[in-house]
């Protein structure tokens, strides 16, 4: 008997460090989310959808502000403004610091919901996503997110890494892609088409929402310095945000004289190159985030 219970526990050992083996190749090839997840408590945190993950470049800003950001944007689904974000932001933030930069990039759809009633936190979208059901953000392997949000076969993660998407260590979403002038269109065709008949039928403005946005704000200035952007889309995508909420500015109004800045990027839509008309791409990421660099700068002088 004694040792058939030793065979039991060598093999349940024996099958503990190779999940632990295997979850450990789990990299920035793994999704777009893992890494996020993996990373120490952070002072400096880029907030918002994904045009802020794949937008913002955390070495751009280091470069520029001589401080680390870290990039904790995810996408529409997964980070609107509510509940789920801001109890998933607080676990991942440092709160020994009381000199952060935080940028809290908006649009309409991060304060919106997909549901009849917009307001009714019980049924947002996030509730069965990865910020809400990772209860630890800071360590690695994170067995939480990879038996719970991995979509794969676990297996995969120590086979070879080949995707267009990269996720750094700092959080940015580095998407290598296809950029010649028609695959770029068809792109974003697909993407107008997609917001014009998906999402703009089921999207409707939340005050609960927009609440949360306030909240998050407030929270962060106990920690530092908040500054707001609205990053740059394609054109043809602003006008579907313009129109789908022409008062955006209005709205968030009060949020912009409770924080230390907000930069406006629509006037200079058509000046940068896009993946897919709602994602800046990386050449272009770059220079956007210089600019936000620059005028944090002159804002903080």
């Amino acid at each position: 008997m004694r040792l058939f219970v030793v065979n039991v526990l060598v093999f349940i050992a024996c099958i503990l460090i190779g999940v632990f083996i295997v979850f450990s190749k789990a990299d920035g090839y793994t999704d777009a989310f893992y890494k996020r997840f993996t990373t120490p408590k952070q002072s400096n945190l880029i907030i918002g959808i994904s045009h802020a993950a794949q937008g913002i470049q955390p070495k751009v800003l280091k470069s520029e502000l001589d401080r680390n950001f870290f990039n904790y944007a995810f996408s529409s689904a997964h980070s609107p403004y509510g509940p789920t974000y801001l109890k998933s932001i607080k676990r991942k933030l440092d709160k020994t610091h009381k000199n952060g930069i935080f940028i809290l990039t908006v649009d309409p759809y991060s304060i919106s919901s997909w549901t009849k009633d917009p307001n009714d936190s019980s049924s947002f979208r996030e509730l069965n996503l990865c910020l809400a059901n990772t209860p630890y953000v800071n360590i690695e392997p994170n067995f939480f997110y990879l038996l719970r949000n991995y979509n794969d076969k676990h297996l995969n993660l120590i086979l070879k890494k080949d995707s267009i998407q990269f996720l750094h260590d700092d959080g940015w979403l580095e998407i290598s892609i296809n950029m010649d002038s028609v695959n770029v269109n068809k792109r974003i065709a697909s993407k107008i088409k997609t917001y014009k008949e998906d999402y703009l039928p089921k999207t409707n403005f939340s005050n609960t929402r927009l609440n949360y946005l306030e909240n998050t704000v407030s929270f962060l200035k106990q920690h530092g310095q908040v500054f707001i952007v609205r990053l740059p889309v394609h054109p043809l995508m602003r006008e579907i945000e313009n129109t789908y909420m022409p008062d955006f500015e209005e709205k968030i109004q009060k949020i912009i004289t409770q924080s230390d800045g907000y930069l406006n990027f629509e006037n200079e839509d058509a000046d940068y190159i896009y993946t897919d008309g709602n994602h800046l791409y990386k050449t272009s990421g770059e220079i956007v985030t210089q600019k936000i660099a620059e005028w944090i700068k002159k804002v903080e002088q």
